[in-house]
């Protein structure tokens, strides 16, 4: 009875079992944070009294700042005077509009001969805003769609001029000048400048 082991009982010795993180790399990482403390600690300095700031120090600080800074001390001291109404213009909003007249087209033949006169229907001027040339049809394209989302129509016009390819870029008709000149302003809105031009 003494020397024979239970029945259901093993004879197994019982091994300790391993722990998740190592006794070395535990210790490790206990070193790295007391001495991060220590770090921060001696770049802290919290032991070292704190000097208030007296007048003294305070007239020589803008001497010893930044001289790019200065103005925030400038500022404050300035006298702003006001505009005299006189030299402001009468009409603020307004700025002169040149428009500029498109060349005729050559006359018929026989217009030209004296003598003989071809009379035409007078056709009420219309007027067209040319924003930009471009020599490559995608800038040109491009410029043409920024428009169009400004509401308003444009077109790409091919033309060559001493033989290079060029694209305009205009939009309109417009019947009258104010509506032009309405156009040119929201598109002067956006970014995009343009010029009137009479046909």
């Amino acid at each position: 009875m003494f020397g024979k082991t239970q029945r259901g009982v093993s004879e197994r010795p019982n091994k300790p079992k391993k722990p998740l993180i190592p006794a070395w790399l535990g210790t490790l990482a206990i070193i790295l944070i007391i001495l991060s403390f220590l770090v921060a600690l001696m770049l802290w300095k919290p032991w070292e009294p704190v000097h208030p700031k007296s007048q003294g120090s305070a007239e020589h600080a803008p001497e010893d700042t930044n001289k790019d800074y200065r103005f925030y001390d400038l500022l404050p001291q300035q006298q702003v005077t006001p505009i005299p109404e006189q030299a402001v213009p009468e009409s603020k909003g307004q700025s002169a509009v040149v428009i500029i007249e498109a060349p005729e087209a050559q006359k018929p033949a026989a217009a030209q001969e004296p003598g003989l006169e071809v009379s035409e229907p007078a056709a009420a001027p219309s007027y067209i805003l040319q924003v930009r040339s471009y020599d490559d049809p995608d800038q040109a394209d491009a410029r043409r769609a920024e428009i169009i989302l400004n509401g308003l129509s444009a077109d790409v016009v091919q033309s060559t001029e001493n033989g290079k390819v060029w694209y305009r870029v205009v939009s309109g008709p417009y019947d009258s000048q104010e509506a032009a000149v309405i156009a040119q302003q929201t598109l002067q809105h956006s970014g995009i400048d343009s010029i009137v031009v009479k046909r």
